[in-house]
């Protein structure tokens, strides 16, 4: 997948961006901040601080962009302990293999959250530290890509064109897949057919722990083949040997017998391509040998470089692509700043300013910029001004008030003549945001960034 189908992507429902409006706090809906959850701005914590990092580190970070996992041996101890992306209900916790080598690999937000920023930013006219914003792409699995580019003697990237976002490194972890896909029911439809018991004695049933599955005996003839499709089925991106390890056998005499009545009846399965639903396949290996005949390129493309969004689940992905998901997730999760880099690159397309105030990156409307020297302003643009510059940090309330006159009343009436007080300074003060004479943070915090007042241009 490239960026141009990234850009055809559905935007996210994100509870974090809701309406923002200027006035009272009476009169703006509860939750408003885009960053519902973060209480303490960047511009308020740097305000307090006076030898903070901040996210100074990510300017002096030059590797910033590109998240190289692929030299096997000089990865710490921290990234062999760092566990999977989060608890999933649909994926158990199992042990990762090490990352596949000979491919670069980057995190970066997907376009859809970066239209939302864009879209927001500019409709609600606040800044916001790129590292709140960080936070909140990486809050969510669907909210950012990995993007795998293979490298110089690299494997190339067999990619699903379905929307299931699987991805492999070899033909036989494609096929290997198959019979898990959720496509799988498009091209072909399982018949169960009856057949003559089971002949032999039996003494025990092998039953796979994980999901309580039975196989069969172990002196049957069709253990391993069954073995070999549960394996394949639902268990193909765990190892091999810890899913043999996980097979128990029950020597229980009902559970033989209750294992014959239903190993008289076996799947098998028809290709529903025109003209040959009588075909019939009655082995994993031969659906997955037709379906290298006459679906394979079909379904699949080998590509150099793919997107890959944080939720496609773990066992759709090669063994070593899960593990670079896995490790770069968690490790980006945790250090959001690693991901400023691409932030600013992806805002940049969407046409954002980027600028550094008071130690930290931001992003709003504007960028900052002092009032050019001789500069006429209304009245009410200039007591604004005035106001942000003796009164920064203080809340958009709070200017409202004491430049209109009118405080906030507690009955419907005082309510809507603040209200109406308020008005004509909103449009005002809109303007100025724009210019980038002021700026207005997340939490309604009011700020004059530029001191100095420029020559005229």
């Amino acid at each position: 997948m490239d960026e141009s189908t990234q850009e055809g992507a559905v935007a996210f429902d994100l509870s974090e961006l809701t309406d923002f409006q200027f006035g009272p706090d009476w009169a703006r809906s509860q939750g408003s901040s885009l960053l519902t959850g973060f209480t303490t701005t960047s511009a308020e914590r740097s305000s307090r601080r006076t030898g903070g990092r901040g996210d100074r580190g990510d300017a002096r970070r030059k590797g910033g962009r590109d998240e190289r996992v692929s030299r096997g041996g000089q990865r710490g101890r921290s990234e062999r302990r760092m566990q999977s992306r989060g608890p999933r209900k649909d994926e158990p916790q199992r042990q990762l293999p090490q990352p596949a080598e000979g491919l670069r690999v980057e995190v970066r937000p997907s376009d859809p959250i970066l239209t939302i920023f864009a879209t927001e930013i500019q409709r609600q006219k606040r800044a916001h530290s790129l590292l709140d914003l960080a936070r909140v792409v990486m809050a969510k699995n669907d909210r950012y890509d990995l993007v795998f580019m293979k490298q110089e003697g690299g494997p190339m990237l067999i990619h699903s064109k379905r929307e299931d976002g699987s991805c492999w490194l070899t033909q036989a972890e494609a096929l290997a897949y198959l019979h898990q896909a959720p496509w799988f029911g498009e091209l072909y439809t399982a018949e169960q057919v009856q057949e003559e018991q089971p002949k032999g004695a039996f003494t025990g049933i092998a039953v796979c722990s994980l999901g309580k599955e039975v196989i069969g005996p172990v002196n049957w003839h069709g253990y391993q083949p069954a073995l070999t499709h549960l394996y394949k089925t639902k268990y193909s991106s765990m190892p091999l040997a810890a899913f043999r390890a996980a097979i128990t056998v029950n020597k229980d005499e009902e559970a033989v017998q209750k294992w014959l009545a239903e190993a008289s009846v076996r799947t098998v399965w028809h290709p529903a391509r025109e003209g040959e639903q009588d075909k019939r396949l009655g082995t994993a290996k031969e659906v997955e040998e037709d379906f290298l005949e006459h679906h394979f390129n079909d379904i699949y493309e080998t590509v150099e470089k793919v997107f890959i969004n944080g939720s496609v689940p773990l066992k759709n992905l090669s063994p070593g692509l899960a593990a670079h998901m896995s490790i770069l997730s968690g490790r980006h999760r945790r250090f959001p700043q690693i991901l400023i880099p691409n932030l600013c690159h992806g805002l940049a397309r969407h046409r954002m300013p980027i600028y550094k105030w008071n130690g930290h990156h931001y992003t709003g409307p504007s960028r900052i910029r002092s009032v050019p020297e001789g500069t006429v302003l209304a009245d009410r643009m200039s007591s604004i001004l005035n106001w942000s510059k003796e009164n920064s940090g203080k809340k958009v309330d709070a200017m409202f008030a004491e430049l209109s006159g009118v405080p906030v009343g507690t009955d419907e009436e005082s309510k809507q003549a603040a209200a109406d007080a308020y008005a004509p300074y909103t449009a005002d003060m809109i303007w100025l945001m724009e210019q980038g004479f002021i700026l207005v943070t997340n939490d309604n915090s009011v700020w004059f960034p530029k001191g100095k007042v420029a020559p005229a241009t």
